[in-house]
């Protein structure tokens, strides 16, 4: 599958849709399959931001029942049992374990009350009901949990998934049926003519060249960077705006045997997670304010220092340095401003708001109910261009599994990853820099092997695939190793 520029300028869309992480895609696999003319932008790869930079989860959100908000937790049990239907290859049922400390604020009890509700707003059809463990039984589900203080756990069920693999074939399948998706082509500005959008002016950062792409209807799911696309109308609109906070995990060598842990930090209380990633954990997340860049968005000392400091309480004869940290990545959480001053306790919900006649944005959200999100954008944008179009059908239709064969000589073996899978990448999956594939067609940069020595080697595969020049190969490394080492602690 090729990037065609000339495609986007040569066509009337019915929707273009700007932003090609999990909104976007959810938006542009919705449109196509009820039959209307698609585009899609994206300025830099898909998946780029926030979708490749979560904690890997489609989870219920056991963590909003403390904030009452059980519509949203509702919500997302339900969007859960259907991505499990529509993409079994990708939503994978996850086993958690929640130790309870004497000490701590969450009590056993509460606890098994809040997990009964858990599995009450699920329908009761979640993968298996929750299960209250004795002290005794936890450790020997997981025997390097501390045992100090340790009066029991509940064991339950959420699904795990590759974010980023999960959005890049949300962006393959629409473009099989139909619709035109470009990454690396930013928006520049719009064309306007009294109270509608006529044109989106965008670059392509590739061929850097400029065209106008015109449309009936423009849809904003840039998640974290919304209100900069806002900001390029002269619209008047709806005052709701972003409020965001930054989540970091830590990447390091697997601290549990068969289990996900949640569990409450002993400095905050906040609810963490250590959740297994082949042979590594992910760590995290935090939750804290971000006023910069989204692009430019890092892990802190204080972040690494917070996270490693709580799993050392909780794995206390696991050796745990800053040594130990394999990577860290930081994504951008793109939330309503609500006035609600901890950024933890801020709603995971979402608005559709329109300026003009025809931009609709899509502010806040949470990557578990993107389905839903993207189906109520489309109903939205059906209803005012006022045409005729086949009712909703993502609860439906399966997401191909596209995985490749394993084919060819191995790069990596943790994890997998053929030689064979980086020309799958290059050639049908619309990859354009070194980084689009380590970081989002494989799973190489959230391991050891992410390192230069297999970028090196990952880079000269490339290279003829692309057509590359020598300078163009260094070029390409140079920039992904700088990238790695930004992302060390």
């Amino acid at each position: 599958m090729n990037r065609d520029i000339s495609a986007l300028s040569d066509q009337y869309f019915d929707i273009l849709v700007i932003g090609g992480g999990i909104f976007g895609a959810g938006v542009a696999r919705d449109a196509a399959l009820r039959g209307l003319r698609v585009g899609l932008i994206e300025k830099s790869d898909f998946a780029s931001g926030t979708s490749s930079r979560s904690s890997k989860l489609i989870h219920g959100g056991f963590r909003y029942l403390q904030q009452r908000d059980f519509k949203l937790v509702f919500e997302a049990c339900r969007e859960r049992r259907i991505l499990q239907r529509i993409a079994p290859h990708h939503v994978r049922p996850l086993p958690f374990l929640f130790p309870i400390y004497k000490g701590g604020s969450l009590s056993l009890a509460k606890l098994r009350l809040g997990m009964t509700l858990y599995d009450w707003l699920a329908l009761y059809r979640n993968i298996a009901p929750h299960r209250t463990l004795s002290a005794k039984r936890a450790l020997e589900k997981e025997p390097s949990l501390s045992r100090h203080g340790l009066r029991g756990a509940v064991m339950f069920y959420d699904c795990q998934e590759d974010d980023a693999r999960f959005c890049v074939d949300h962006i393959l399948h629409a473009a099989e049926l139909g619709a035109v998706c470009l990454n690396y082509c930013a928006l520049t500005g719009f064309v306007t003519r009294e109270d509608r959008i006529v044109a989106a002016r965008v670059r392509d950062e590739v061929g850097s060249c400029t065209s106008e792409v015109t449309a009936r209807m423009f849809i904003n799911a840039a998640g974290p960077w919304v209100d900069q696309v806002r900001a390029l109308t002269p619209f008047d609109g709806d005052a709701t705006r972003l409020s965001p906070t930054k989540g970091v995990h830590l990447v390091l060598p697997r601290l549990t045997q068969d289990h996900a842990i949640a569990f409450q930090a002993r400095s905050d209380g906040r609810v963490l997670f250590v959740i297994p990633w082949g042979d590594y954990s992910l760590v995290g997340t935090t939750d804290t304010e971000f006023h910069g860049n989204p692009d430019r968005a890092r892990a802190e000392r204080a972040d690494v220092e917070y996270l490693l400091a709580e799993v050392r309480t909780l794995f206390p004869d696991t050796p745990l340095s800053e040594a130990e940290v394999v990577t860290t990545f930081t994504g951008v959480r793109s939330l309503l401003a609500s006035g609600v001053a901890s950024p933890s306790a801020r709603s995971r919900e979402h608005r559709i708001v329109r300026q003009g006649r025809n931009l609709l944005s899509i502010v806040g959200g949470k990557y578990t109910t993107y389905r839903a999100i993207a189906q109520h954008t489309v109903d939205a944008a059906i209803n005012i261009l006022n045409v005729t179009a086949q009712p909703c059908r993502t609860a439906e239709v399966p997401l191909p599994n596209r995985r490749p064969a394993p084919t060819g000589e191995k790069i990596s073996d943790s994890p997998a990853v053929c030689v064979g899978d980086i020309a799958h990448a290059c050639e049908q999956e619309m990859a354009v820099t070194l980084s689009d594939v380590m970081r989002r067609r494989t799973q190489l940069a959230l391991s050891r092997a992410g390192g230069p020595e297999i970028a090196l080697q990952v880079a000269r595969a490339m290279a003829p695939l692309l057509g590359w020049s020598p300078d163009e190969e260094r070029a390409q490394f140079e920039r992904y190793a700088e990238e790695w080492n930004q992302n060390l602690p």
